[in-house]
């Protein structure tokens, strides 16, 4: 095999593992969300965070994190899980 078709195979790996673990910890935040009632009580970002509004994280933590499961429930799990 090519150094490049090797390196491919490794390249599609590496993302494969970070979008398991990218929604695995999207997942887990929404227990802390709820466990805090972040809807409620958090603030919008400051510093490094400025420009970003915690309805802005909420849809991102909750709402895309749901499709990207709803996603690999549809079967694509098995695809990516193949790769990990």
């Amino acid at each position: 095999m090519a150094d490049r078709q090797a390196d491919y195979i490794t390249e599609a790996r590496q993302a494969a593992r970070a979008l398991w673990d990218a929604i695995l910890k999207l997942e887990a935040l929404q227990s802390e969300w709820n466990a805090l009632d972040y809807g409620t009580t958090l603030s919008d970002g400051e510093g490094e965070n400025s420009g970003y509004t915690k309805t802005e994280v909420g849809a991102v933590v909750f709402d895309t994190a749901n499709a990207m499961r709803g996603v690999l429930n549809a079967g694509h799990a098995t695809n990516v899980a193949k790769l990990l």
